[in-house]
């Protein structure tokens, strides 16, 4: 056994804490994290306990805990191969929740128009600046047999398509900066981030007021984004038609900017943000 007492006879100091991952901000709470925890099931379904945790950077037994928090109040639950998935308490809350989205109801109507006028399928897209991702908040689609399929409030990266560019763009220097630092490959194939050709497109964005791109989330579709601001004049969404290659005519991008770019000021309007 390795004594704890110096030469002296005095009581040496305890060797220092190796320091863990660092934390986020204000996550040290039980409500924060038992709150981060179901906001895992906005990305996911179905979570195992060791992802779970990876997910919140917090040890497996700290997890479990959380869970067993959550369980009893059936905001989750637990499925016979020991996954665990949103209980019926959170699917209420949600569900509530979603239908009344002042901004998902105040856009709606928009959206439908958008459609109807393009026949091609439009979607919301929204800008959470902490976590610096977006998310589809809203989509309307026509009655085409062929229609994507959109995963609704599920984060996703800011480097790629027009949509997340279009976000991007009207960043600060240094938030985007640290997207590029991610790296993230491309959703649709993998390929790595060139952050020079990403920094071109952003300042093409910023000088046309738009952003396109082709083949980035979806196979063989089109993408056109128009962004809109809140009443401090911080990027806030976007609207975005998407356009699959068979129907894509390059003459028809002026007018289908002009649309969106119409749809996002009848939108901030609504909000109060023009």
């Amino acid at each position: 056994m390795v004594s704890q007492r110096s030469q002296g006879g005095k009581r040496a100091a305890p060797p220092p804490a190796v320091p863990g991952p660092p934390a986020r901000g204000g996550d040290s709470g039980t409500v924060n994290r038992v709150l981060r925890l179901l906001g895992c099931f906005a990305e996911q379904e179905r979570w195992g306990l060791n992802d779970l945790a990876r997910a919140l950077n917090l040890p497996k037994a700290t997890a479990h805990r959380l869970l067993g928090l959550c369980k009893p109040l059936n905001f989750v639950m637990q499925d016979d191969d020991g996954m665990y998935q949103p209980g019926l308490a959170l699917y209420r809350l949600a569900g509530k929740l979603a239908s009344e989205m002042p901004l998902n109801q105040l856009a709606e109507p928009i959206l439908r128009d958008v459609r109807d006028r393009t026949d091609e399928t439009v979607i919301l897209a929204l800008l959470d600046r902490g976590e610096l991702q977006m998310y589809f908040s809203l989509s309307a689609s026509p009655a085409h047999p062929l229609r994507y399929t959109i995963q609704h409030n599920r984060l996703q990266p800011l480097s790629w398509g027009a949509t997340a560019r279009s976000l991007l763009a009207f960043l600060s220097p240094q938030e985007i900066d640290d997207v590029i630092q991610r790296a993230e490959p491309s959703p649709l194939n993998g390929r790595p981030l060139r952050p020079d050709e990403l920094r071109a497109a952003l300042a093409q964005i910023r000088q046309q007021g738009y952003a396109v791109s082709h083949a980035e989330r979806a196979p063989e579709a089109h993408g056109i984004a128009v962004p809109f601001f809140d009443s401090q004049g911080q990027v806030r969404g976007n609207l975005t038609l998407t356009v699959p290659d068979f129907r894509f005519d390059p003459a028809k991008v002026p007018g289908w900017v002009a649309l969106l770019r119409e749809s996002v000021a009848a939108l901030a309007c609504r909000l109060g943000w023009a």
